[in-house]
């Protein structure tokens, strides 16, 4: 069952309230989510029907692959060309804006040039930080700081990525116990970035952080 259109209604003064649901709305039976549509059966949420849509768009795509290779070699074995028509395959949607992880900001310009899984590492660290820690302060300062990182023109992509890299190491490093932390590691990963950074304005961030961190 989909659910009923939401209907406005006034009370008794004649204000119009916010619209009513129908209460009885089909749940999604993949999440949970309230259903707008009918997959085979199936009442579906927004979400898992985009996933669906998704997915169907992957496999067909794969097929036309197939057909367009198999065409290719009809070709070549005939020594004819272009005789049969080809499917036409959509180029994939590259993102061209800002990337917007869950706590850390990719900006324009570096898109689709630094590593986007060194930042995800970074993030998944800053969380270990934020729950085994609950230092707030210098959670917000390696964020900033690898933000200000990715940002800086002065540094190659290269050398960004190594240090994002480096930082999402250093980070769950600091997630640990004081005990179970190996400070040899710590220490070399500290001195790396400080190195790589000493040309840039971002040098007094990172000695607030070294303080943080006891170095």
């Amino acid at each position: 069952m989909l659910p009923t259109e939401p209907a406005d209604h006034e009370d008794e003064q004649g204000a119009t309230n916010l619209p009513s649901y129908n209460p009885c709305v089909a749940a999604c039976d993949q999440c949970g989510k309230p259903a707008l549509f009918n997959v085979d059966g199936h009442p579906i949420c927004v979400e898992c029907n985009l996933k669906i849509q998704q997915a169907f768009k992957i496999r067909d795509n794969a097929l036309k692959q197939q057909m367009n290779f198999l065409l290719d070699q009809a070709d070549a074995i005939t020594g004819l060309s272009g005789v049969m028509p080809r499917y036409n395959i959509g180029e994939p949607v590259i993102h061209q804006g800002p990337l917007n992880f869950h706590t850390i900001n990719v900006d324009r310009s570096v898109v689709g040039a630094i590593n986007t899984g060194s930042v995800k590492k970074m993030e998944i660290a800053l969380n270990n930080v934020h729950a085994q820690n609950g230092n707030a302060e210098l959670e917000g300062l390696l964020r900033e700081f690898t933000e200000s990182v990715l940002r800086e023109a002065s540094l190659s992509v290269e050398v960004k990525n190594d240090i994002v890299e480096q930082l999402s190491v250093l980070t769950s490093q600091v997630a640990l116990p004081k005990e179970s932390r190996v400070v040899v590691v710590m220490k070399a990963l500290i001195t790396s970035i400080a190195a790589n950074i000493a040309s840039t304005g971002l040098v007094h961030h990172w000695n607030t952080i070294k303080q943080l961190l006891g170095f």
